[in-house]
């Protein structure tokens, strides 16, 4: 019994060319394992959909077969071109002389606050005594009597 019932599953998952010439069976065949589905789309590391690269630049071809025109010689750069470049050229190495000129100005007055705060460093007040001071102004008269009330009870 076991055995006619794992028969008929596997009739069920198979398709059997049972009767069937050789040449219909590697028909079948083809046909079917062409019907297999394809992986998803996320599973592939390339898909045709998507272009993977830019397009490559190829030059159009003209649609007459005669002989292509040769393309016009170069031509030298007309007056003004050269007038409008010079000018353009004077103009940006006067804004680098400028430049120039601001990070000399702004190192040199670097250098004298540098030297005027050498200078003052004997004449700065102790941060110490600067502290002091700030507590004794802080605190409220009362508290002063206070604290010489309670020495003199010692």
């Amino acid at each position: 019994m076991s055995a006619s019932v794992e028969q008929e599953d596997l009739d069920k998952c198979f398709t059997v060319f049972d009767g069937s010439s050789p040449e219909d069976v590697s028909h079948a065949r083809q046909l079917w394992s062409s019907l297999s589905l394809l992986p998803p789309l996320e599973s592939r590391l390339v898909s045709a959909d998507i272009r993977q690269r830019l397009p490559v630049f190829r030059p159009q071809r003209s649609s007459s077969a005669g002989p292509k025109p040769s393309a016009p010689a170069p031509q030298p750069p007309s007056v003004s071109a050269l007038r409008q470049r010079r000018e353009e050229r004077q103009r940006y190495a006067a804004m680098a002389d400028q430049r120039r000129e601001i990070l000399t100005l702004l190192s040199r007055q670097r250098e004298q606050r540098i030297q005027k705060e050498l200078l003052s460093v004997g004449f700065k007040p102790k941060l110490k005594l600067g502290r002091e001071k700030m507590l004794n102004l802080q605190k409220p008269p009362d508290s002063v009597t206070d604290e010489e009330l309670v020495k003199q009870l010692q």
